[in-house]
């Protein structure tokens, strides 16, 4: 559609003329776009269309037949007649004023600290996101949980307005209510006491968005579009068993999180309970045009099936980098959607495999009942596919989809089990009111007759058998049940220090496989590095949380803490334990003093710092950052420039030194395993290690071998030869890998939760 949408919110008496069809075609379509972006402008289309609709028009449209006419049917003449003899009385005694711009941030409380635009309640406001959808997203900063988050306000323009406050108490509720992988979570959800403004508290995303990646690249790659298309499917699925349809899903409100591409639902604004009255009078049409379901465009009731064609609207622009339906108004759209049959992917492109073809054409069907009946059957045809045509490891394929999609048997049988609740009441928000949830929306006054029921389904995916054996059986595996394991230290030979998707972390008696030590950082989320000082005295973990905690293990309490602005992806001890290096989501590098506390900044990356290694001497500083390059630092000297290593394709997660210092080895996205000459700065070896990304390094045997941990396992190399000396190919995707001191013993976790024990022989 077109993009030249006006800045200024038209008049009332525009908007009129814009429902009445009394507009030329241009400013029409310039109108229409102004409207698809302005909140504003819909709450007052909203409430216009809620004032003016009368018996005539509405027993119009609901006599449309489940089919609808052709576009050149009288009946389209009929509705358009009777709608212009309707008169249209504007009902915006509490909706903005039209000569209004964009939203102002004079509601932010004056902050005290440098670099914030404001304060918002407790949290310090760092930068604009993003607008649209009723208000304003921020980034901010909570200094009670030590983490990032971003804040949704409502437009205050709209905090008046009772329609627009219920939306946004509606958008609060229904993406409270439900948590997965796939969708974004809401941590709470509050009320300024000085603006008198709601506002919720969600997770912060680093990526971008759907719509913004096809902007960039203009079309995806069909396995691309298929693993999209299969994680967005896992997360509605989810919210279609919590009871909640999404309405308005399209490529703007499917996130894209860096650096794994994992897909997160957002902006909940439109989904409504299924049980939920409707808010406004009229059969008013709210969501995307572009991606919308022939029945919601008609505005007939609607069910979950809505929502996956929607999702195969936004599959059919991710393969050809053209919506099925467009037209210069969204009238002209809506139209599209009831009476055209897009054509078949594969015919636009030869290179789309028919099965994503089929997938999609099904998903895009007119009538509800000939689509895919659940998001569930979408996700595990999509998860079948991949696993049959490209042998995708589990990591590409949601666990609660798909959890034997990497056997390797002819058949993969799996079980699914999803918990639904029942008697389930959640305690809703009167945010108009100012009351606060507090930390986290929870389930709360359950009933008496609670009961969880347990569904299980089998289904059949076939995998072909693959030519190679998995691999020699480990020594030892660590089971932690405590989600993916993203860091591993070890702690002597026979201890292993073990970071947990949970927060947690572990210390294992490597040779008995028990845990020794729990440990539970004050922070919260996912526990991305930990690291042991060289004397064995000091630990330091890393979580979501912008906190990095430095820990003594000779009695396991806290020694140091070095608050963060960000998330810190990456920590590393120097090797004579007196510096700790951390790396952060916003592209810095802190070199700390531990005893004096006190940091030496280091920038050039431009995205997130992944992997942090010092040189055996301690003089060099090595980084892998998500803007694809290594870089290697004199950080004695902070006005040094580094020397960028670039040869990757996509961004870099691991390094590390060899033990003499002379070689850097590298890992990264594209799946390659890099050693540099670290004098020069020169590749000496490019291996490609892995099918898909390579996530680790490590360096073993005196510098001999390399270990490199990926998607489809853990593989040893030499280092001089490039050839693989050792390879475990497991069932799912293997996250960090580490050799101990003694040079051969090895050990990498990932995916499943569980850490394996190699002694490996020269």
């Amino acid at each position: 559609m077109p993009t030249n949408a006006t800045t200024i919110c038209p008049p009332s008496s525009e908007l009129e003329r814009l429902v009445r069809g009394r507009l030329t075609e241009a400013r029409s379509a310039v109108i229409s776009d102004h409207v698809g972006v302005c909140v504003s402008c819909q709450v007052r289309l909203d409430a216009l269309a809620g004032g003016t609709t009368n018996d005539l028009t509405m027993n119009l449209r609901r006599c449309q037949k489940d089919t609808p006419p052709p576009s050149d049917s009288a009946y389209w003449k009929a509705i358009s007649a009777a709608e212009n003899e309707v008169q249209l009385t504007s009902v915006f005694a509490n909706s903005p004023d039209s000569s209004d711009g964009g939203m102002q941030l004079d509601f932010l409380q004056p902050s005290d600290e440098a670099g914030k635009l404001g304060k918002l309640g407790s949290f310090g406001i760092i930068r604009v996101v993003g607008r649209g959808g009723m208000g304003v997203v921020l980034h901010a900063y909570d200094p009670c949980l030590a983490r990032d988050v971003a804040v949704k306000v409502i437009d205050p323009r709209l905090a008046n307005n009772e329609v627009a406050r219920q939306r946004f108490c509606r958008e609060a509720r229904a993406a409270a209510a439900v948590t997965h992988d796939n969708l974004v979570a809401v941590h709470q959800v509050d009320e300024d006491e000085a603006s008198g403004l709601p506002y919720l508290v969600m997770q912060l995303i680093n990526g971008e968005s759907l719509e913004q990646r096809l902007k960039r690249v203009g079309k995806l790659p069909p396995v691309e579009v298929a693993r999209l298309g299969m994680q967005a499917a896992a997360g509605l699925a989810a919210a279609h068993a919590g009871g909640l349809i999404h309405r308005d899903i399209k490529p703007g409100n499917i996130l894209l999180e860096a650096p794994s591409d994992r897909v997160k639902l957002t902006d909940f604004g439109l989904a409504r309970a299924v049980e939920d009255v409707k808010l406004t009078r009229t059969g008013f049409v709210a969501g995307s045009p572009l991606y919308m379901a022939p029945e919601q465009a008609r505005g007939d009731d609607v069910d979950h099936r809505a929502d996956l064609f929607s999702l195969g609207s936004v599959l059919y622009e991710a393969a050809t980098g053209t919506p099925p339906f467009d037209g210069k108004t969204p009238l002209v759209v809506l139209r599209r959607v009831s009476d055209e049959t897009p054509r078949r992917l594969s015919d636009l492109d030869p290179e789309i495999p028919d099965w994503l073809s089929e997938i999609v054409e099904k998903l895009l069907s007119k009538d509800a009942k000939d689509r895919q009946q659940s998001a569930a059957e979408v996700a595990e045809a999509f998860a079948g596919e991949l696993a049959r045509s490209h042998g995708l490891s589990p990591l590409d394929v949601p666990a609660e989809v798909c959890s034997g999609a990497g056997s390797r048997t002819g058949t993969a049988t799996r079980t699914r089990k999803q918990i639904c609740w029942k008697g389930v009441a959640c305690r809703t928000l009167p945010v108009a009111m100012g009351a606060a949830l507090g930390a986290v929306l929870v389930w709360s006054l359950w009933s008496p007759d609670v009961v969880e029921r347990v569904v299980e389904k089998t289904v059949e995916v076939q995998v072909p058998p693959p030519s190679i054996d998995p691999g020699p059986a480990p020594r030892v595996v660590l089971h932690g049940d405590s989600g993916t394991v993203w860091a591993l230290a070890f702690l002597g030979d026979d201890r292993l220090v073990v970071g947990m998707d949970d927060g947690q972390v572990k210390i294992w008696d490597v040779k008995k496989g028990g845990v020794l030590k729990t440990l539970e950082p004050r922070q919260g989320g996912t526990v991305w590095s930990v690291d042991v000082s060289a004397d064995g005295k000091r630990l330091v973990t890393t979580c979501d949380a912008s906190l990095v905690t430095v820990w003594n293990l000779e009695n396991f309490k806290v020694e140091n803490s070095f608050p963060q602005p960000t998330s810190t992806k990456a920590a590393a001890f120097s090797p004579d334990g007196s510096k700790l290096a951390t790396g952060d989501r916003n592209a810095t590098i802190r070199v700390w003093d531990i005893a004096a506390q006190i940091p030496v900044e280091l920038r050039g990356h431009r995205g997130t710092v992944h992997g942090l290694a010092f040189s055996p001497d301690g003089t060099k500083l090595a980084s892998a950052g998500s803007d694809g390059t290594a870089k290697m630092w004199n950080w004695i000297d902070p006005t040094a420039d580094p020397v960028t290593l670039g040869e990757h394709k996509g961004p870099v997660y691991g390094v590390a030194f060899s033990p003499d210092g002379k070689k850097l080895a590298t890992t990264g996205w594209d799946g390659t395993l890099r050693i540099w000459d670290a004098a020069l700065g020169s590749v000496v070896q490019t291996i490609k290690a892995h099918d898909g990304d390579a996530w680790s390094v490590s360096f073993g045997d005196n510098g001999k071998w390399v270990a490199s941990a990926g998607q489809d396992g853990v593989k040893v190399w030499d280092v001089e030869t490039g050839g693989e000396v050792f390879a475990y190919r497991g069932r799912r995707a293997f996250h960090v890998v580490r050799f101990a001191k003694d040079g051969t013993t090895l050990a990498a976790g990932g995916r499943d939760g569980s850490v394996r024990v190699w002694e490996l022989t020269r």
